[in-house]
């Protein structure tokens, strides 16, 4: 495969600029978008297309940004992993570029999570890995530029009681990517990567015993580790559907520093809506590994805690516009006079909400433009602070007409919505589902 180091340079060149407080003004210009191109090309990158193409929705679920900054790895709706190669004259072409994949990999089963190996290089074809946990199989490590190689390595998480493989929800590399960590039911794994085939070397049980009616009896967290996000400190913070929030040491090896509940009270005096929310969907660290950032589903705000004193919430940033059982991920940018949180909201907007650390209560936005006619999934800001991806995907809503909290509704994947319809016959799909979706990747220039 051809490489970009022109691109790279461009783009560290860019760097300076980038990483300086931007003003926003004008909006960022659209570079690279997917569009009809790449529906009408279904991905003729791979003979394995073709389970994808009996899917029915190719809606982005997510997107991340390789750590060399060169690629886009997708996860979408129709099950399928798509790695999406930057043209090396992203920035100097004076036309949009039309985005299309340069590989695919379908999965057999819905995906319920992703990580990209922390070395990854587009010089060093071996080391373009991505980790992926496809339902009630084990996790896959792939080839990002080459699926059709078959899978790198397998990983089994079974359970002790019932020998049913456990799929996790969460997935997130250490640091020197030979381990990576998963979170499932009141879970956290440890995983080898050198191990192939082999189940965890270690357990983590985040309460002590499930047939505790209470919280495992008073002590940890009880519930399905929804997210994983490990600090420039090494301190790894879990979030759960169940709306808590773990923090544990050694990158998730270490003990367990302290457990808070985001559906507990503000002491910040503000509007009642900072308590809102439907399980923790994303949990990001400042920079600084100070502060931490928690996006939750059915919630209009991101809670900012500081965990220097025990988790205590500073404020919220409001206007999100995320009161959706769908994923919309945030991210965090790092500036020259601090960071930035940069997040998408059902109305197609990104926001930008400066230094968010530095007073409490509650933060509008500072900036926003319109990206997509759909709900925004994923806001990435590119390494070099020069770009920014955005994602869409319009979803499926449904309204729980019995008024019973339903884990169906924490996971937007097909299969979760069937088991709730037929678990929950009260439960039924909102009519906007019927309005066809045009769901982009695209690129932008800042």
């Amino acid at each position: 495969m051809r490489t970009d180091p022109s691109l790279r340079r461009h783009l560290r060149n860019e760097d300076q600029l980038g990483m300086e407080q931007p003003s926003y003004s004008p909006a960022p210009k659209c570079i690279a978008a997917t569009g009809e191109a790449h529906d009408s090309e279904r991905d003729a990158c791979s003979a394995a297309e073709a389970i994808a193409s009996r899917k029915t929705s190719t809606d982005y679920r997510s997107a991340q940004w390789s750590p060399d900054g060169t690629c886009l790895i997708t996860s979408s709706a129709d099950d399928t992993l798509r790695t999406f190669a930057l043209p090396h004259d992203l920035l100097t072409s004076r036309e949009p570029h039309i985005l299309r994949p340069y590989a695919a990999s379908p999965s057999p089963e819905p995906v319920c999570s992703t990580a990209v190996y922390p070395y990854y290089d587009l010089q060093n074809v071996s080391s373009t890995l991505v980790l992926s946990s496809p339902r009630n199989l084990p996790i896959r490590l792939q080839n990002a530029l080459l699926p059709q190689a078959g899978l790198t390595a397998s990983y089994s998480l079974i359970s002790p009681t019932t020998e049913a493989y456990i799929t996790p929800h969460s997935l997130a590399f250490i640091s020197s990517g030979t381990h990576f960590v998963t979170g499932s039911d009141s879970l956290l794994a440890v995983f080898d990567v050198s191990r192939n085939g082999q189940g965890p070397i270690e357990r983590y049980p985040t309460i002590p015993s499930k047939r505790k009616k209470a919280v495992g009896g008073g002590v940890g967290m009880k519930g399905i580790l929804s997210c994983l996000s490990i600090s420039s400190e090494g301190t790894l913070a879990a979030g759960t559907f169940s709306r808590w929030i773990g923090l544990y040491d050694s990158e998730g090896r270490g003990s367990c520093n302290a457990v808070f509940s985001v559906a507990e009270p503000s002491e910040v005096p503000g509007n009642a809506e900072n308590a809102g929310g439907a399980g923790v969907s994303q949990v990001l660290w400042s920079p600084c590994g100070k502060y931490l950032y928690v996006a939750e589903r059915k919630s209009d705000v991101v809670l900012v805690y500081d965990i220097r004193v025990g988790g205590k919430r500073l404020g919220w940033l409001k206007g999100r516009k995320a009161t959706t059982h769908q994923r919309l991920g945030i991210d965090v940018v790092q500036t020259a006079r601090g960071h930035e949180i940069w997040g998408g909201g059902t109305d197609g907007m990104v926001r930008v909400w400066s230094n968010p650390n530095e007073r409490e209560g509650e933060q509008e936005a500072a900036f926003e433009w319109q990206a997509h006619e759909d709900p925004v999934t994923s806001t990435l800001v590119h390494p070099s602070g020069s770009v920014v991806a955005t994602t869409s995907g319009k979803g499926r809503e449904f309204v729980d007409l019995d008024g019973q909290e339903a884990g169906g509704l924490q996971d937007l994947s097909p299969e979760t919505h069937e088991s709730h319809q037929s678990s929950s016959p009260l439960s039924v799909p909102l009519l906007r589902d019927a309005v066809p979706v045009h769901p982009t990747l695209k690129v932008w220039a800042l």
